[in-house]
């Protein structure tokens, strides 16, 4: 049975549903298998969405709605965030105005009256003054927070650079420091650039740190790398062969290795919870059984160790590559 999340801090299950798969393309499950009483009996209770992600919000909203009887909203955490409505640069607005608008829409399609979590979108898109400067949207949602509307106030976004950035301005020149950060593909097999950076972040008065997309944005992950994925050509190749090689010599799955080593990120650098975009309820089983198996086993099996080293070395060469983002593509005007 889910117990009661605190109210006096953040303290969301080690792995958190990604609803951004409940986009409105998945429209066969999404009723259904989006958000059943069984997640929260396995211990899943952060759910994190994005008005970005299509109809996500409002199908996640909608799903919690279902079984509010059994789990009211006490029992659940709901991060969402802002600033991103589209796919190229002209479709950010960091305003506070924006900011407001967007805040309450979410509250609206989440059927709340309060989010625990809201995030500027993708901050490396727009200039940093657009996020911290006077009128925008950090002011705004440190002024929600201090309305209630908001519980926790932080950024997400890829160059974690970036990231440190706006968290050391908003902790040395505001006085007033950002409660949590989302950071994805930064602590996978591929990159673990996160490692250094999770020190410098909680220095800078960053108090929780989420790990998004231990898949890499299915570059770590069975069959072909999708070509709309942003890294090179040969690192996809790379994964690619990393993936094959694995199921054929060791009968293992670099999915399941690839998350059960982002979800090891909890002890070793004290990430506080492993965000996947989740899409069906196998998927959510199967992310769960990696989380349990390293949690109840903790040691590597010899195989796994052995499949881990070959990956390593097949990903050798592109270690702690990041890609560009924001994108050409995503620069367009």
């Amino acid at each position: 049975m889910s117990q009661l999340v605190p109210q006096d801090k953040f303290a969301p299950s080690e792995v958190s549903f990604g609803a951004g798969a409940l986009s409105g393309s998945y429209d066969d499950f999404t009723q259904n298998d989006a958000v059943e009483a069984y997640m929260f009996r396995l211990g899943i209770n952060c759910f994190d969405t994005s008005p970005y992600y299509g109809r996500s919000e409002y199908v996640l909203g909608d799903a919690l709605q279902t079984i509010s009887k059994e789990f009211p909203r006490q029992h659940y955490y709901i991060s969402t965030k802002t600033g991103r409505f589209g796919y190229t640069t002209k479709d950010f607005d960091f305003s506070a105005k924006k900011t407001y608008e967007s805040v309450e829409k979410s509250m609206n399609r989440l059927h709340t009256d309060y989010l625990d979590v809201v995030y500027c979108h993708d901050v490396e898109f727009v200039p940093m003054e657009n996020i911290v400067g006077p009128g925008g949207a950090l002011e705004a949602l440190f002024n929600l927070k201090a309305q209630g509307k908001v519980k926790y106030v932080g950024i997400s976004g890829y160059p974690l650079d970036v990231l440190l950035k706006i968290a050391q301005y908003q902790f040395e020149q505001k006085n007033q420091p950002l409660d949590i950060i989302l950071s994805y593909c930064h602590y996978t097999l591929q990159n673990t650039k996160l490692a250094d950076y999770a020190p410098k972040l909680r220095k800078a008065g960053v108090k929780y740190i989420m790990n998004a997309s231990p898949l890499c944005m299915a570059l770590l992950r069975e069959g072909k790398t999708p070509d709309w994925h942003p890294a090179h050509k040969e690192l996809r190749e790379a994964a690619d062969k990393a993936a094959v090689v694995t199921r054929e010599q060791y009968g293992l799955a670099i999915s399941d290795l690839a998350s059960r080593f982002s979800f090891q990120g909890k002890d070793e650098i004290g990430i506080n919870s492993t965000l996947i975009g989740l899409a069906r309820k196998s998927e959510v089983q199967d992310a769960l059984r990696c989380w349990r198996d390293g949690k109840e086993r903790k040691e590597n099996s010899e195989k796994e160790n052995q499949a881990y080293a070959l990956i390593f070395k097949l990903l050798e060469p592109y270690k702690n590559y990041s890609w560009q983002s924001p994108t050409t593509k995503e620069l367009a005007q």
